[in-house]
């Protein structure tokens, strides 16, 4: 919407509480004597101002905080000023003249280019149509046009905002309004050091934003992406709150270093793995990266509120990533949390309560067929029953039945989510402050619970000339977990039906002794006194930002990123008495493992920015410097011989302190880096960046690197002689980029010669602990390097109502940063290096969003992403020297395992069979010899599909996720016929007699055939198909009418209920697809109901 403005544009002041728009509109016209013209009905519909204050304002930027929320657009036109609704002022406002009686001369014209919040819209193009006259606003959103005809259109063009048509006419000073993109193309997508769109900008960025971050009932922002982004593969290790995720970005690039991605929150580097930890209950997050092959499980993104995030940006391609250098070589994930806007103060509070549960069990024997499992092995081994036997030799009652699933892990967990905003401003203050208090429980019996706090601020000033600009992010929370130390999920399976009740008639703990006194539950004892082993992870997290920016000129700024970031964690493991049977309490001890770590960041970078148009020419360039810094601080200890259970968190009262790991760790990076944007005539594109960085993990000789990529789009749909070929295509773009980037996730210190103090050493000499060596040095180590090319093509068709986008990737990494083996007379087992093999991964992303309906009442939108990958390991020379010649082959895939050819079941012995090497049947292939078939695990296709349907106030939303690929699968179950050992139902095919023919083995008792079995197990038949779709989030909601709303003074409120996990199709032979483990408990189908209120 454009306003033209008379050159002493009216100042007003309007201070009120609880008035109406009428009574706002006489206020208004007193001081003015504007009158307004409007539609009473559209006016008188609408709530009351709670509270205006504006002293000595624009009446521009006033009707602007006033009006637009609303829904109203106005103009002020010969002492009136016409107030209606968007649409309708849009329509009837141009052109404002008759062209028939303007003069044909020149005029010059200036203007300001605001948002619909009132906000100033900086850098955005004006462009005059016919004509190569054209420029940017500065960053006050001003800008000036000079010889330019009356009967001219000017275009306003702006990331993140829709095109403005302008018809000039006689007016000279113009008031531009711009709109929020509404079309996927025209969102803000946030890339490194700045933003732009999907139609503008070249690299491979994909976007997901708050609205839909919301629909899940997640504790960790990375779950929210999972089905929603090409290119982007997120596995989840548990069902446990805190979980490991994997995250891998377009395949894997390093053999055997760090393939996480760089994590950017408010433009801080976060860790993408935690310290070591004493439970490994959480799963693992990636493999091994900046830790030295050490790393905690869970993932810390958990100690990131998802509630407090505006848009998560996943960056893929070298265009998007080079100008992060090497931090960024296996892409980057880029998330902005939430800032306030200009309006009215918006207080919002959101509640939902849920509960969850293990989404699928695994059909195991019931007690019949176990004991007839249990006997027929016997039989087979002709072994008497033991005294040991204890669920068949009659001391476990043999009519007894437990679903052990059920009674391990058939709980209910119960979550709770509840949020508190307040947000506001005016045109030179924002602010948002938010509170989140968040509970869930497990599925496991007792009380384990992971309890969050969370608190996010955001405060943004800038000086009345605009030319002085400050913002300050800060994020903290607070997380207190309490986990067991096992996870019950594989004793549910594993289990016998009859084995004894978990409890005796009193509510003590039944031991099952035997007539010796001692409990047949073994050593891992009664499931339910190992609930007393516990650990408590507390963890706290500190992220702050700050942004300085100054403008000098016009198009010149300055700015300056300050960021801080310190994540502290405490855990203790307790292991007490009372988990213990009795009988061994002579020879256990109390024991407590301690440890307490922590990773502090910070980071600087000053950084300057230019930014000029010359008629269809605009040029962005962009410069700055790096200082990073980080620390990790780590100490653990085993405290044993405590007394009694209840002080076993006091150290002092420990009979014995043993340091179990300690270390300091410090990395610094250094970098110097720029890029430059060019674009002409708004159709073709040119972006290049470079960067040198220097990392302290690498020796003086190779600490330095220089990293940059090119980048090229041309937007086709901006020639007008090709619209005329294909009229239907309302946007088109090619686009490609090439870079270099590098890899330093190889550790700490790993070019040093290192040394450990040694371990159990009674009296030290002359009381010095002494130093043993624990490696090499290697002064010569350099960076993995990366070459990434893509090329992508992006459509919108029918106004942009479909939007499809293909991508095609090929990165090559190379210069493998591996262990090299070495002779045992060295004393050491390797020394790391860089080796000369070489990675590929390809792959094609397709992408599409349609809005298939649109009508008054009802809405319907589809969007689809899907992925197609393959990596290769290109060249490795000499491989078959090396000490990884047993894992990788060339020419295969680096996710490929060299099992053994399974040949079926021997018809006369009952035993597992195999081909050899030489092509002979065994059943007792050579380990690193007879693995002769490979079997890649790696998915090949993956992606989501989600539809979006809207009748007035109700909404419907869901996301399905796919994945195919294959892996191992549970059908052989483990061992069959040993003791205490139950089996899935797959197992009753079994060989009993000579001549049968099936593929599994005979039942065994004794352990003879386990070798059998166990190359069984790494052969190919124990792959199989472990694709599945899963609906993976489900959110139906309800918007109250306002009219039920107005006299409680609501704004807003949102009814809803959501689900994760609810559905998944598969024939996979385990327990779940994603996490492919038996051990570890699977994701947790959960539901939730929600209120929220918006004040």
């Amino acid at each position: 919407m454009a306003i033209p403005l008379q050159e002493d544009e009216y100042k007003v002041s309007v201070s009120a509480k609880n008035i109406t728009l009428l009574e706002f509109f006489q206020r208004i016209k007193r001081q003015t004597g504007l009158r307004f013209t409007y539609i009473n009905d559209e006016i008188h519909d609408q709530q009351r101002l709670t509270k205006i204050d504006f002293k000595n304002k624009p009446l521009a930027e006033v009707l602007q905080v006033i009006l637009t929320p609303k829904g109203f657009s106005w103009v002020i036109l010969d002492k009136a000023v016409v107030v209606k609704k968007s649409e309708v002022i849009r329509q009837s406002l141009l052109p404002a003249d008759d062209p028939k009686v303007i003069q044909d001369t020149t005029i010059d014209i200036m203007g300001r280019v605001i948002s619909q919040s009132g906000e100033p819209v900086a850098a955005a193009t004006i462009q005059v149509s016919g004509g190569i006259a054209g420029t940017a606003s500065d960053n006050d959103g001003r800008f000036r046009l000079k010889g330019i005809s009356p009967k001219s259109v000017i275009t306003v063009t702006s990331v993140g905002f829709e095109s403005e048509k302008i018809y000039v006419g006689k007016h000279t000073n113009l008031l531009i309004t711009l709109k929020e993109a509404v079309s996927t193309l025209d969102e803000t997508i946030v890339i490194a050091y700045g933003v732009t769109t999907r139609r503008t900008g070249i690299g491979n960025v994909s976007t997901v934003k708050s609205k839909d971050i919301e629909k899940q009932p997640v504790n960790n922002p990375l779950l929210a992406l999972q089905g929603r982004v090409a290119g982007l593969m997120i596995t989840q290790s548990t069902g446990l709150p805190g979980t490991g995720l994997v995250v891998r970005i377009q395949g894997q690039n390093s053999i055997r270093r760090g393939n996480d991605p760089l994590y950017i929150i408010d433009g801080i580097p976060f860790t993408p793995q935690l310290l070591p930890t004493n439970t490994r209950l959480m799963g693992a997050s990636g493999g091994p990266s900046v830790l030295s092959d050490v790393q905690g499980t869970g993932n810390p993104l958990n100690f990131i509120n998802p509630s407090d995030i505006e848009s998560i940006d996943v960056l893929k391609d070298a265009e998007a990533t080079a100008i992060y250098g090497s931090r960024a070589a296996n892409g980057a994930i880029l998330i902005t949390t939430k800032k306030g806007k200009a309006g009215t103060t918006t207080v919002t509070l959101n509640v939902k309560q849920g509960i969850g549960k293990v989404a699928s069990r695994l059909d195991v024997l019931n007690t019949q067929q176990y004991l007839a499992m249990r006997r027929e092995a016997k039989l087979n081994d002709n072994a008497a029953v033991l005294s040991t036997d204890y669920d068949i030799n009659g001391l476990w009652d043999t009519t007894r039945h437990t679903d052990w699933q059920k009674e391990l892990i058939g709980n209910w967990s119960r979550y709770t989510d509840a949020q508190a905003a307040i947000s506001g401003g005016n045109a030179n203050t924002q602010f948002s402050v938010s509170t989140t208090y968040h509970r869930e429980t497990s599925v496991f019996q007792n009380d384990f619970t992971d309890k969050k706090g969370a608190l996010h601020l955001s405060l943004k000033n800038s000086s009345d000339d605009k030319r002085f600009n400050f913002q300050l992010t800060t994020n903290y929370l607070v997380d207190n977990n309490i986990v067991p130390t096992s996870d019950f999920t594989s004793m549910s399976i594993a289990l016998a039906p009859n084995a004894p009740a978990l409890f005796n008639a009193d509510g003590s703990y039944n031991w099952a002794f035997n007539a010796a006194g001692v409990s047949t539950w073994g050593t891992a004892g009664n499931p339910a006194a190992q609930l007393l082993n516990t650990t408590r992870m507390k963890t706290a997290n500190f992220l702050s930002n700050a942004v300085l920016g100054y403008t000098i000129l016009s198009n010149l700024e300055l700015k300056a990123s300050i960021g801080f970031n310190d994540l502290r964690t405490k855990e203790v493991t307790l292991l007490p008495f009372g988990a213990l049977s009795p009988d061994q309490h002579p020879n256990r001890t109390r024991m407590s493992l301690l440890n307490d770590g922590q990773i502090r960041t910070w980071i600087a970078e000053p950084q300057v920015t230019y930014r000029v148009g010359l008629g269809q020419h605009k040029i962005d360039v962009l410069g700055g410097l790096t200082f990073q810094e980080n620390k990790s601080d780590y100490a653990a200890y085993t405290a044993s011989g405590f007394r009694t259970d209840v002080i076993m968190e006091d150290v002092k009262s420990a009979a014995s302190v043993i340091p179990s790991q300690s270390f300091i760790w410090t990395y610094r990076y250094n970098a110097v880096f720029g890029r430059i944007n060019y674009s002409f005539d708004e159709k073709y594109l040119i972006n290049l960046s470079v960067r040198r960085d220097g990392s302290s993990r690498f020796g003086a000789i190779n600490r330095f690197n220089n990293f940059g990529s090119v980048g090229i789009g041309w937007i086709f749909s901006n020639e007008d002689w090709l619209l005329n070929i294909i009229p239907f295509v309302s946007y088109g773009k090619f686009r490609g980029s090439y870079g270099i980037s590098g890899n330093d996730q190889l550790g700490e210190y790993q070019y040093l010669n290192l040394y450990n103090p040694p371990t159990n050493v009674g009296v030290p000499y002359q009381g010095s602990t002494g130093l043993v060596p624990a490696s090499l040095p290697n002064p010569y180590l350099e960076w993995e390097k990366t070459k990434k090319l893509q090329l992508g093509l992006d459509l919108g068709v029918l106004k942009d109502r479909i939007v499809v986008g293909f991508t095609y990737y090929r990165n090559q990494s190379s210069n493998q940063l591996l262990p090299y083996a070495l002779p045992l007379m060295t004393g050491y087992s390797s020394v790391f290096t860089n080796l000369p093999a070489e990675v590929r991964n390809t792959g094609f992303e397709g992408s599409f969003t349609s809005t298939n309906i649109q009508s008054k009442n009802f809405r319907w939108s589809t969007s689809l992403n899907i992925t197609k990958q393959a990596n290769k390991l290109v060249s490795f020379p000499e491989i078959e020297n090396s000490s990884l010649a047993s894992a990788l082959q060339v020419g295969e895939s680096i996710s490929l395992n060299k099992v053994y050819q399974f040949a079926g079941v021997d018809a006369q012995t009952g035993t597992y069979q195999f081909v050899d090497a030489k092509g002979n049947l065994t059943n007792a292939p050579v380990f690193g010899q007879d693995q002769i078939v490979f079997v890649n695990t790696l998915p090949t296709i993956y992606g989501g599909l989600q539809n979006t349907f809207k009748y007035k106030s109700i909404e419907l939303d869901f996301l399905f996720q796919f994945i195919k690929r294959n892996a191992l699968n549970y059908r052989r179950g483990v061992n069959p016929g040993s003791f205490n050992r139950n089996q899935p139902v797959t197992v009753l095919s079994r060989w009993q007699k000579e001549g049968d023919e099936t593929d599994i083995q005979r039942f065994n008792s004794n352990a003879s055939l386990n070798t059998p079995f166990g190359r069984a197990n790494t052969s190919n038949d124990a792959y199989a198909d472990a694709s599945f779709a899963r609906l993976k989030n489900v959110q139906l909601s309800w918007t109250l009418p306002k009219a039920w709303l107005g006299r409680l003074h609501i704004s807003s409120c949102q009814l809803y209920l959501q689900g994760q996990n609810l559905i998944t199709i598969t024939g996979y032979k385990g327990l779940d697809p994603e996490s492919l483990s038996n051990n570890l408990l699977p994701p947790l189908k959960v539901y939730t109901f929600g209120l929220m209120v918006n004040l």
